[in-house]
């Protein structure tokens, strides 16, 4: 019996100590309950957004994810592109080099009898636009001008009448302005006292040898009569196109020479013998019955005599002389 004061006193212990863990339990359930009242009342409506306002903001998202998934794709697209048009570059690069190459083989006198064709194209198509520019200015009828490859051509009812010899009215002034163009396209490709051949209008120092008037008729008459009438129209353009007294507004037509020191300048009648379509119609005698402006280039009679140099020229010029102006 002495053993129970001892088994009181550790019953009694344990439930102090029950007690006490009860207390600790109710206590921490306490201050949860106040936390959980405090964070609700910091709770507020206004943080939270309404589902269609979610809907379009991830609607947006998705549609701006898309739009960098395009925008990243056509940048790979572009730099592709970037690197087929870097490739295709390289590729012609070496295409103009070879081709550079295979001109630096070609025979010289091709190249500048190309070149000289070349500018003889430009001269003729330059004229033809002013006359039609003229033409047009003038309100002229009956009368066309076209490029025909070497040849400036002047057609049509109201140039020449049948039969007739001379230029006339309208006619006469349209030859007379192209007087005028022709004294602003000569210079730079012939020498002599109004010529001035220059690089920076004639980079490949091509050169004018002859610019002939050429007269035609139609089939009417005969053909020693025609031969004279042909004459005599190309006589009548060629005074227009260079006058006896020198004009203030441009040099001496006939002061344009090529390297034989000859004017440029020339005449020929061909009658009835060039034509350009048949002469069973008016229209068709009218359109023989005109004035060709022809270009003659000058062609170099060897590789030495080709000008790379503005003071090639008078070398070359005293070279032909010798020969006699034979190639």
């Amino acid at each position: 019996m002495r053993f129970a004061p001892r088994r009181h006193r550790e019953e009694e212990e344990a439930e102090s100590a029950f007690v006490s863990m009860t207390d600790m339990t109710i206590s921490f359930l306490f201050i949860l309950m106040i936390l959980l009242a405090f964070f609700a009342s910091r709770y507020n409506d206004t943080d939270t957004v309404s589902r269609p306002v979610y809907d379009t903001v991830v609607q947006e998202r998705d549609n701006a994810r898309a739009e960098i998934a395009r925008l990243e794709a056509e940048v790979t697209r572009l730099q592709q592109e970037n690197r087929d048009q870097a490739t295709r570059i390289a590729e012609l690069e070496k295409e103009i080099a070879e081709l550079r190459r295979q001109l630096a083989k070609k025979d010289p006198l091709e190249v500048y009898n190309a070149e000289a064709v070349r500018s003889r194209t430009a001269i003729v198509d330059a004229l033809a636009k002013a006359v039609k520019a003229d033409i047009l200015r003038e309100k002229i009828e009956g009368l066309d001008v076209s490029a025909q490859g070497d040849a400036l051509r002047f057609q049509g009812a109201g140039l020449f009448a049948s039969g007739q010899g001379g230029l006339s009215g309208q006619s006469l002034r349209i030859i007379r302005l192209l007087g005028d163009h022709l004294a602003r396209q000569l210079p730079c490709f012939s020498t002599g006292p109004s010529g001035k051949v220059d690089l920076s209008c004639n980079p490949d120092l091509v050169l004018i040898e002859t610019v002939q008037v050429e007269g035609h008729t139609d089939a009417d008459a005969s053909q020693a009569y025609n031969l004279q009438l042909s004459m005599t129209r190309a006589l009548s353009a060629f005074n227009e196109i260079a006058p006896d007294s020198a004009r203030d507004d441009h040099p001496p037509m006939l002061g344009f020479e090529n390297l034989l020191d000859q004017p440029v300048l020339a005449l020929a009648g061909y009658g009835e013998m060039r034509p350009i379509t048949d002469n069973d119609t008016l229209q068709g005698k009218a359109a023989n019955r005109r004035i060709d402006l022809r270009f003659i280039m000058y062609v170099p009679p060897g590789k030495d005599l080709i000008p790379h140099r503005v003071e090639d020229i008078e070398r070359i010029s005293a070279e032909l002389k010798l020969r006699g102006g034979e190639p």
